[in-house]
């Protein structure tokens, strides 16, 4: 968490490293109609997919939806080639979200901006209030749900499938 102590505004939530999958874009899309805000009108969402997985959620309705919402999807890269504007914040001081641990390692060095990282949640709210709320797992106070010994990838899709 390259932004630890900095300013909790967000600039860019940037979701997927190297791609999210159909699983991803269905979560994804529930955590956003979890309740009726926007998206914060200073924060861009920028998803990275395959093209295939693309076609998929435009199937299943989901592109759609997370469109509608403001999100924008980038086909077949991963974030470590997107180094520059207009992808990346333009000012040097902005604050990049990303639910990546590898972008999270990686992004500071290749973008020379700062990076937080945080769970899928953590990046829905961002992109709802613009900012990283304090306490959250990205702000740096916790460790994600997935870095404990408990943690069950299984167990986690269960619950993410029962929200609203």
């Amino acid at each position: 968490d390259s932004g630890r102590g900095d300013s909790d505004d967000i600039a860019l939530v940037a979701l997927g490293n190297p791609h999210l999958s159909v699983e991803e874009l269905g979560i994804l899309s529930k955590l956003i109609d979890n309740d009726d805000r926007s998206k914060h009108e200073s924060v861009r969402v920028i998803a990275t997919l395959g093209r295939h997985i693309h076609s998929k959620g435009n199937e299943l309705g989901l592109t759609q939806k997370l469109e509608s919402f403001g999100v924008q999807f980038i086909n077949d890269t991963c974030w470590c080639m997107l180094l520059e504007p207009p992808i990346i914040p333009s000012n040097p001081k902005s604050a990049i979200l990303t639910n990546s641990g590898k972008y999270a390692h990686y992004g500071p060095g290749l973008t020379n901006r700062r990076i937080r990282f945080g769970s899928m949640y953590d990046c829905v709210e961002a992109a709802k209030s613009g900012r990283v709320k304090s306490g959250a797992i990205g702000s740096g106070s916790s460790l994600p749900q997935w870095l404990g010994r408990s943690f069950s990838t299984h167990r986690l899709i269960r619950s993410i499938k029962h929200i609203k």
